[in-house]
């Protein structure tokens, strides 16, 4: 690039030195011959204004991806022309191609391209999608250079496609993270299965009333509820953030939505495939989505790509709402997905804890995990960092 701001000032300073050298011979000589030349030296860049000018609009683009729906990661068709159908050279043209959120494959790097009058370039492709959301895909802008190489008019093109990427499936034969806890759970169900009773525990809001033992309750001056585990506890919650910074910019926010979605994904493949009850919350919406069959969460997943990220779902308001602890009141295992680990979650995980739920967090940042995410309740929770690139196969 310093290299061309180089040649294009060198350019610059010949046509003023021959500007200059024409106002000298107007000057010392006149005549014919030297307001020719003066002319025409004056008239270089209007002409090479003009051609860029005609250029910008008779030059075409055609571009088109094999599905305007596609899965991030997986490659689709793309097809891309470009086309000179006029009677003039275009003396340079070149192309950018959006590449922060995908990938086109086989195409020359920063061409430089010559059109003689019908001729076209065309270039049958792929193109990958990294993350999953909605924005631009293939064709930037254009950047068309006069013959004369003294202007370069950069454009953004208007005809870009934009793709619906919906999220990568990742499905995974075991959860490595919650090997520990499922020990930890197989151990307490083969003790409370000795027991003639239900096991009592502290109350929780949002717990249902008939669950409450007043007798027993009397005896310990709190609150005590029947913790049915056998009979009522027959799933998993999974919940996951939808916050994002007004100001935060995609490069950002987009590969670590991504990472969450996957990981909700892949849980819940992992959970209806085996039959398990799932429930899934997210920051916005007050119903969960409860998936029961593999056509339920199909219906999830096809909706993923349009799932709404923003400010307006603050996740630290929610943590301290009682209906959203009642949402996992019925679960014996409860996944959070999160970008952050807000101070106000702690208390949140402890009444999940002291509920007798098993918790397992999945921290997606590129960042270390800060002190208070490494904050253990014993053998009920753990927290496991994961940064928006790795590979799900290995971190679940």
């Amino acid at each position: 690039m310093k290299k061309e701001r180089g040649k294009t000032l060198l350019r610059w300073l010949i046509l003023l030195s021959l500007f200059g050298l024409s106002l000298a011979a107007i000057s010392i000589y006149g005549g014919t011959v030297s307001y020719s030349f003066f002319f025409a030296v004056l008239l270089v860049p209007v002409v090479c204004l003009i051609y860029l000018l005609i250029v910008y609009i008779r030059f075409r683009i055609y571009q088109e991806i094999g599905s305007r729906t596609v899965v991030s990661g997986q490659p689709v068709s793309y097809f891309f022309t470009l086309q000179n159908e006029d009677h003039f050279a275009f003396s340079s043209v070149r192309v950018n191609f959006y590449s922060s959120f995908s990938r086109i494959e086989k195409l020359p790097e920063n061409p430089e391209y010559e059109l003689l009058p019908g001729d076209r370039y065309t270039y049958e492709t792929r193109i990958i999608c990294r993350y999953r959301g909605e924005y631009d895909v293939g064709v930037k802008e254009v950047i068309l250079t006069d013959f004369f190489r003294l202007f370069h008019f950069r454009y953004r093109y208007p005809g870009a496609v934009r793709a619906t990427v919906l999220p990568k499936i990742i499905e995974v034969e075991e959860i490595a993270s919650i090997r520990r806890l499922l020990a930890q759970m197989q151990l307490e169900a083969k003790n409370e299965a000795t027991e003639p009773d239900a096991v009592l525990r502290d109350y929780v809001p949002g717990d249902p009333e008939k669950l409450i033992s007043w007798r027993m309750s009397a005896r310990a001056g709190k609150l005590k509820v029947r913790n049915m585990i056998r009979e009522e506890r027959n799933g998993i919650s999974i919940f996951f953030e939808t916050f994002r910074e007004e100001d935060e910019k995609p490069e950002s926010y987009l590969p670590a939505e991504n990472k969450l979605l996957e990981i909700v994904i892949a849980l819940a493949l992992y959970a209806v495939k085996r039959q398990i009850p799932v429930s899934i919350l997210d920051s916005i919406h007050t119903k969960p989505d409860e998936l029961r069959s593999m056509q339920a969460f199909r219906d999830f997943y096809d909706r993923t790509s349009s799932l709404m990220f923003g400010r307006a779902a603050q996740t630290t308001r929610i943590f301290s709402d009682p209906m959203f602890m009642q949402n996992f009141a019925q679960s014996k295992l409860v996944f959070l997905a999160l970008r952050s680990f807000p101070a106000e979650l702690l208390p949140f995980l402890e009444k999940l804890v002291r509920s007798g739920i098993y918790v397992v967090v999945y921290l997606v940042t590129e960042e270390d995990a800060p002190e208070t995410a490494l904050t253990t309740f014993g053998e009920r929770m753990k927290v496991n960092p994961v940064r928006p690139d790795d590979d799900l196969a290995e971190v679940l």
